[in-house]
């Protein structure tokens, strides 16, 4: 009865000494034997490491089964570009111009020439004795301008002599001063801005009905050639003034009957000159329209088809 309640308290040290190796997870690899008081009770021999093993491996194989498997990866296929045609630029519309009006033709036809003419010259100062006193005294007093221009006016007749020969000599040294300014803005222009400035002043003059037209003097331009009766007057003048004549009109009379008694060998010489003025000025009247054109086309925005000939 005793081996019996031994063997029974071996049995549950045992059994305890087995759980508490497997919680701890540190079971030795070794053969327990258990005794009794009375001598070895051979109990059979078993591996902790089993016992332990059996619910982790299960463990291992749950969890290993409970994890996904990551997804593999689809390697994207990739997608043939269709080969596309560039996109043709869309043609602007073309839109048909109105016809102009004879009066809108006739409107463009003055903005160009006036354009052409250089109408905006030099500024220039007061070249009377009257304007300069004007341009010094209209900015005083106040009222209309009408009664400034009187009052100005009564003023200007009561001046002293003196006073009256300082603004002499002050409009005197404008008009100096005027015409270098004119010079210097003449020379400012190419000959053949000039030559075109004068053409389309005389057609502004008859498309405005004006009376008077004002041209540009530019010793650049080339010549009119002149006859052979004018070289003669020109070659005769200052000796037919210095012959004892009272007045320019009583030379010019000399001068005619001078020409009308010359032979025709005497006038020869002065046709051939005349002759080749004009073939000379020719030349330089073609050279110089040739570049007008160019220059109108390329500084001042216009075509060549309006520039006039």
């Amino acid at each position: 009865m005793l081996t019996r309640i031994a063997s029974a308290a071996g049995r549950r040290v045992l059994a305890s000494a087995t759980s508490k190796l497997v919680a701890t997870k540190l079971a030795p690899r070794s053969i327990i034997s258990v005794y009794t008081g009375h001598g070895a009770l051979p109990v059979r021999s078993f591996s902790v490491s089993a016992l332990a093993s059996a619910p982790a491996a299960s463990k291992k194989t749950t969890s290993a089964a409970t994890k996904k498997k990551p997804a593999k990866r689809s390697t994207p296929t990739k997608k043939k570009k269709k080969a596309t045609k560039a996109a043709a630029p869309k043609k602007a519309k073309k839109t048909a111009k109105r016809a102009l009006t004879p009066e809108e033709k006739e409107k463009a036809a003055i903005r160009v020439l006036k354009k052409m003419a250089l109408l905006k010259g030099p500024q220039l100062l007061p070249e009377s004795s009257w304007a300069v006193y004007v341009s010094q005294n209209l900015t005083a007093g106040s009222g209309p301008l009408t009664d400034k221009i009187k009052e100005v006016a009564s003023a200007f007749k009561n001046l002293s002599a003196s006073e009256k020969e300082r603004l002499q000599a002050t409009a005197q040294s404008n008009q100096a001063a005027n015409k270098r300014a004119r010079q210097q803005w003449i020379e400012s222009y190419p000959p053949e801005a000039v030559y075109m400035a004068n053409i389309a002043r005389r057609r502004l003059a008859r498309k405005l009905s004006k009376t008077r037209v004002y041209l540009i003097h530019d010793a650049r331009l080339p010549k009119r050639a002149g006859s052979p009766y004018t070289l003669f007057i020109k070659s005769r003048f200052r000796s037919a003034s210095d012959g004892g004549a009272t007045s320019s009109q009583d030379a010019f009379r000399a001068m005619s009957q001078e020409w009308k008694n010359l032979s025709e060998a005497d006038k020869q010489p002065f046709r051939d000159m005349a002759e080749s003025q004009s073939s000379a000025n020719k030349e330089q009247l073609k050279a110089l329209k040739d570049r007008a054109k160019a220059y109108w086309k390329t500084h001042e925005g216009g075509s060549s088809s309006q520039v006039p000939s």
